[in-house]
Parts: C-alpha cells; structure tokens; sequence
C-alpha cells in the first residue's frame, strides 16, 4: 500500500492556537503542500494544547501499528508547553544570575529524557519525510527565556541529530521579528507574562504561515537531494545545560 499521510503531532502550536482561523494553522499550510507535490493525501494531526514531551510520546506510543504504514510524512513540533512549565519557576524568581532551582533542571532533564524517547520512536518507524522543530524564543527582553530555550534547543538538536531527523530552526526564523509573528506580543519581557488570560507565546497568522515556510523549504531540500539516512553510530553527548538548563 503507497504511504499518503501527513502526521502532525505536536502541542497547542501544532494544534492551530495562535492563529485567527483553524485552517491558517501551519498544518493546513503544510498539508496543502505535500499534497500539491503528491506527497500525501490527508493529514492526520495528534496535537493538544498543554502537551509536554512526556504526554505527548506517551500518546504517540499508542498509536495504532498499521497507521504507521501508511504514514509518508511526520512533523514534530512541541516545546512550548515544557517552556511554559519552566517559565514558572524562573519567572517567581525574577534574577537571571541566580543558580536554577532544584525544579528547573527536573523537568529540563524529563524533558530531555522524553524528547530522546520520542524521536527513537519516530525513527524506528521509518517514515520517509520527518521533521523536527526547535522553539523560536516569545521572550526575547528576558535574559532567562533566552537561556532556557536555547537550553531546550540543544537538547532537540542533539536528539534528532543522533537519530537523523532533519531539524527546522524556528528560533532563527523568529528572531528580530517577534512583534509580527506572535500573537499578543508586547514588550517581549517577563511583565507579559503577567497577563492571566492571555500569555503572548504562540504564533499569529503570520507565524504560523513563517513555520509551514520554514518546513516546506526543508521538504522541497529533501526532494531535491538524497540524504544519508543511515542511523547514529553513538547515543548523543550529555546533554548540554546553558544557563538556567
């Protein structure tokens, strides 16, 4: 049977939050554009707002077997809901020179103890297009963000570079452009944060079509020239911890 589904697992990002309408969520974009290169039929999403590394390999584990023959596309985008939980005790504490609490660096290290497993899992499926998203920074005026989303993106990097997973760098394509691309943004320090009913964290109508950009130039690289997806030979270094990681 030929493979025609496009999988997008993921949290609240993967999920459409941010965006005006659910069909200017990035999946859409993406979807239309595997199908328009005949890639994929239909789209598939497994993606819930508040949904950390943990949950969601917990709930990728369960799939159904045969789904994953007939899956000829993946994206994994996650991390904001993990951030959000690691925002909390660094946001209470309010001094970037400070040593990171006991509770920061439990859940950096299930982050990254889950985000390995989870890619593992993709790997041993062997789906013929992948791709994995780093988090772009929603707080750039808060040294302390700055330093856990690199710390999380190391931890992604080193993962899907163990298990050849082509990486789609949204922490590059947001920078300097974060007023445009999320959804609420204001000052981009911790006082936004403050808001109860609206945190300015996800991507706008704009964001979202910049990550389906930023992914589609990855898949039209992969068609255009054959990679060496031959699995590591050695598990990934420690991982690395910067800052408050």
């Amino acid at each position: 049977m030929t493979r025609n589904i496009y999988l997008a697992i993921g949290d609240g990002i993967t999920a459409g939050q941010g965006a005006s309408h659910p069909n200017l969520g990035f999946v859409q974009h993406v979807s239309k554009y595997l199908q328009d290169q005949s890639l994929t039929q239909r789209t598939v999403m497994i993606a819930f707002p508040g949904l950390t590394a943990k949950r969601l390999f917990q709930v990728v584990s369960t799939l159904r077997p045969n789904l994953w023959d007939d899956v000829n596309a993946i994206t994994i985008c996650f991390g904001s809901a993990d951030l959000l939980r690691l925002l909390r005790p660094a946001v209470r504490r309010m001094n970037t020179h400070a040593r990171p609490p006991r509770s920061i660096l439990k859940l950096a290290d299930e982050f990254g103890y889950h985000t390995d497993q989870l890619f593992r899992l993709i790997r041993e499926k062997d789906v013929p297009y992948a791709f994995v998203t780093t988090l772009y920074n929603p707080l750039p005026a808060f040294a302390s963000v700055g330093d856990l989303v690199e710390g999380m993106n190391n931890i992604i990097c080193d993962c899907a570079d163990y298990y050849k997973l082509p990486v789609v760098d949204l922490e590059k394509g947001f920078a300097n452009n974060e007023a445009f691309l999320i959804d609420g943004y204001r000052t981009g320090s911790a006082l936004d944060l403050m808001n109860p009913l609206r945190k300015p964290v996800l991507p706008n109508n704009a964001g979202h079509k910049l990550i389906a950009h930023l992914i589609t130039q990855k898949i039209h690289l992969r068609l255009t020239r054959r990679p060496n997806r031959k699995a590591g030979l050695s598990r990934p270094r420690k991982l690395r911890r910067r800052g408050t990681m």
